[in-house]
């Protein structure tokens, strides 16, 4: 009996402080229950600016954020925020997409061709041509030319990566 009281004593001395808020070890003006941001630095967003609209794209089918993304030099995911896309795995070809000015160093893969604001680049001369044969990779192949897989695919226009037959002449820059 004694111990149940003990219990439901320090309970509700426990309970009364949560209710009372922050108690006097707090320093004034301090809440130690909320982070608090300083008022003079400005907050990031995520969202991009009203009017910062470089153009659009219409998605071509294999096309992916980060293609797309790496097409323009912008941040895939702030163009999935820009057209209120949930899922940034899923796009769909014919979708006319607002690319912001949201700028962005990313990981090399593949480039999607650019339909605004870019020159055309110059496709690079071949520096060889390789012929596939049975069981190879772009993997392997750009290992054996010393050259990214992602590059051979782009300059050769092929949306997977993983899928190449046997007989294609691949142009290696």
């Amino acid at each position: 009996m004694r111990q149940s009281r003990l219990l439901f004593t320090l309970v509700g001395v426990m309970v009364a402080g949560l209710l009372a808020g922050p108690t006097s070890w707090a320093a004034p003006g301090q809440d130690y229950n909320r982070q608090t941001v300083p008022t003079n630095t400005p907050t990031p967003t995520a969202t991009p600016l009203p009017g910062t609209i470089l153009g659009y794209h219409t998605v071509q089918p294999g096309e992916t954020l980060f293609c797309i993304g790496r097409a323009y030099g912008v941040d895939p995911y702030a163009i999935a925020t820009q057209n209120v896309i949930i899922n940034p795995n899923l796009i769909y070809p014919g979708q006319v997409l607002a690319i912001p000015y949201a700028p962005a160093a990313l990981p090399p893969g593949q480039v999607c061709s650019p339909q605004f604001g870019v020159a055309t680049p110059v496709p690079p001369s071949c520096r060889w041509y390789h012929t596939v044969v049975w069981g190879e990779n772009l993997y392997r192949i750009g290992l054996r030319y010393g050259v990214s897989y992602w590059v051979i695919a782009q300059v050769n226009n092929i949306t997977n990566v993983h899928y190449i037959r046997t007989g294609w002449v691949l142009c290696i820059p």
